[in-house]
């Protein structure tokens, strides 16, 4: 497997953790009616992701420097862009249901805050596990 397929699978992990955790906590505020009026938990979540996916990178590129440090071919051009597609497709959707929420639903200021995060974080997904699967069909 090499670096890039590895490090997509870091950010699968740290994504699908840094989701789950801002969900439960968006919950469990929701669920309690006390619902923080900040940007503190996102911004918070931000950061264990970005220092998740660093953590992760430093462990792959230390047991292999050689693959880590190898420059990207027109292989991961291609996967790269094959991968976008449905991310892409899935930003457009879901961005477009989120206006649609905010101007008929009268969605807070602060729930949209929260579900473009969710829409960021589960694109990050999509394209990762796209990518992931072009880079095991050998594209």
């Amino acid at each position: 497997m090499s670096f890039r397929e590895k490090f997509n699978w870091i950010i699968i992990v740290a994504t699908t953790l840094t989701l789950g955790a801002l969900g439960y906590w968006y919950v469990r505020q929701m669920g309690a009616g006390s619902l923080t009026d900040s940007a503190g938990p996102v911004i918070v979540a931000y950061i264990g992701w970005v220092v998740l996916m660093t953590i992760g990178a430093i462990v792959i590129a230390a047991r292999d420097p050689k693959d880590a440090e190898a420059p990207g071919d027109e292989r991961d051009r291609i996967v790269n862009m094959k991968a976008a597609l449905p991310t892409m497709h899935f930003y457009g959707f879901a961005l477009t249901g989120l206006i649609l929420l905010v101007f008929v639903f009268d969605f807070s200021k602060w729930d949209a805050l929260y579900a473009i995060v969710a829409i960021q974080l589960a694109a990050t997904l999509i394209e990762a596990a796209a990518r992931i699967r072009f880079y095991q069909m050998a594209v």
